[in-house]
């Protein structure tokens, strides 16, 4: 490989940093230490205060069940957090919140519980209405982006894009911004007989019945199975408990109106923010993929449908332990457990976004971190691992590439945080949405595969599916 090529290549990588582990002591977690305290405590509480032998075997039985606890990972998580999860579900279940009729009547507002309290508000600009999501504590403004395709540009051009994306990353997380979240969604769905028109425009000199306009109309319905739609949107989250509505409003605005300014001189595309009517075309495909069809403004037929702003919902929901149905499509939706480790390629998601079925929607949501405290995290954390090391050569264990790697990503965090980059935390979410509960364990199983191919690891996200599904929305939910 000649020194160009060998140039290109260190340009065309990437990495995702080192992950926030939180552990306490040799890699363990606080939880897992928790536990072990209290399997000691447990004995020596039997065994002082029961004689005989009952009392030492009680409290070595239980000494080794909350060892054994936390010890293992079932699903990748600790029994203590299936059990906070496993009781959360059942209380939701009994409340009946895992279940959702539309009450039949206008303007009620009523949202299945995974929405609840969201609104979508309209507000007149010069260059027309924008809507916003009112969500929580947070006023969201959403962007749909129109990229410029990067899979056939050189190396070259993709770092400059990558570093351009960076740079407005990087404006977003000052403080005078008023931004106090970011996220991307990409999404898939499918092209129905309405989207399909809009690819058959019959000139003027032909009708249907000529052989090529024939021709032509058997492959668009031959490969209306698979065509796919794509839809790219950003949002914007302002915090409103720490600015009044009006000024959280107009930050919202500003923040959107020079993000659309900075992609268009990286020449990164253009963004359009999205009004009441288009928010909640979003929300209701979102919920049942086959709607968005419906609501598809084509040039063959009819005129599209304009969902109720007051009114995003679906008809009906029902959310059990792996899975939510909402109207006629059903959903799993999985956490991104694992990012890819070490120098990776750019394009090493291409699997995870581009791949698979239609009815997949990938979000990433970032939170700006304080600078101050993002730099004293990074320190701690590289003591720590010192620490550990430490630790773990006099007890004996051999070093890994894996630790070393992470080593080597929290100091070059460090260094990074030190040149007066900005510091996101960050997690990414994804949902696959089918027509049959059959055909939606055939994409969480494609799901899977194209993750292992992205270098990542998606975790099916049981007992939290109504969250999950939220997290895929435009609403910069995810972070806690």
């Amino acid at each position: 490989m000649s020194a160009d090529r060998r140039d290109d290549a260190a340009r065309d990588r990437v990495n995702f940093g080192a992950p926030r582990s939180g552990t306490a002591l040799g890699g363990l977690q606080w939880r897992q230490l928790g536990l072990f305290v209290a399997a000691g405590l447990w004995a020596l509480l039997w065994t002082r205060s029961l004689g005989g032998p009952a009392g030492p075997i009680i409290g070595a039985l239980g000494a080794a069940a909350l060892t054994t606890a936390g010890l293992v990972h079932p699903a990748g998580r600790l029994p203590v957090d299936w059990a906070a999860v496993g009781l959360a579900f059942t209380t939701r279940r009994i409340r009946g919140r895992t279940r959702y009729r539309h009450p039949h009547a206008e303007h009620t507002g009523c949202l299945p519980s995974h929405l609840a309290g969201l609104r979508i508000l309209e507000i007149a600009t010069d260059r027309g209405t924008v809507g916003l999501i009112r969500d929580r504590t947070y006023l969201v403004v959403v962007l749909a982006v129109t990229a410029e395709p990067m899979m056939m540009a050189g190396s070259d051009e993709m770092a400059a894009r990558r570093a351009a994306w960076g740079s407005m990353l990087a404006g977003l997380a000052r403080p005078d911004t008023g931004v106090a979240r970011v996220q991307w969604i990409a999404r898939s769905g499918p092209v129905g007989a309405r989207g399909r028109s809009r690819h058959v425009e019959i000139a003027g000199g032909n009708d249907r019945s000529e052989h090529a306009v024939q021709s032509y109309l058997e492959v668009v319905d031959r490969i209306a199975d698979a065509a796919q739609t794509y839809t790219l949107l950003i949002a914007l989250a302002i915090d409103c408990r720490r600015r009044p509505g009006a000024v959280a409003a107009q930050q919202a605005l500003d923040a959107a109106a020079e993000l659309n300014r900075q992609l268009m001189s990286a020449e990164l595309g253009g963004a359009e923010a999205l009004d009441a009517v288009e928010l909640a075309t979003v929300l209701r495909a979102a919920a049942d993929p086959t709607s968005d069809d419906v609501f598809a403004d084509t040039p063959h037929g009819g005129a599209a449908i304009a969902p109720d702003p007051a009114d995003p919902g679906p008809m009906a929901s029902e959310e059990s332990w792996g899975s939510l149905r909402s109207d006629a499509s059903w959903h799993a939706s999985f956490w991104i457990s694992q990012w890819p480790g070490g120098d990776v390629d750019a394009d090493v998601l291409a699997p995870l976004i581009l791949a698979g079925p239609p009815g997949r929607s990938i979000a990433l949501v970032m939170q700006p971190r304080d600078p101050t405290r993002a730099v004293r995290d990074a320190e701690q954390s590289r003591v720590r691992y010192a620490a550990d090391d430490d630790l773990r050569e006099r007890a004996g264990f051999v070093g890994t590439v894996r630790r070393r790697r992470q080593q080597a990503a929290v100091s070059a965090q460090e260094r990074e945080l030190a040149d007066g980059h900005a510091a996101y935390r960050f997690a990414g979410y994804v949902t696959v949405s089918a027509p049959t509960p059959d055909a939606l364990e055939e994409a969480c199983r494609e799901l899977t595969a194209a993750a292992a191919l992205a270098r990542c690891e998606v975790r099916r996200l049981w007992g939290e599916q109504g969250a999950g599904l939220a997290a895929t929305l435009p609403l910069c939910r995810g972070l806690g």
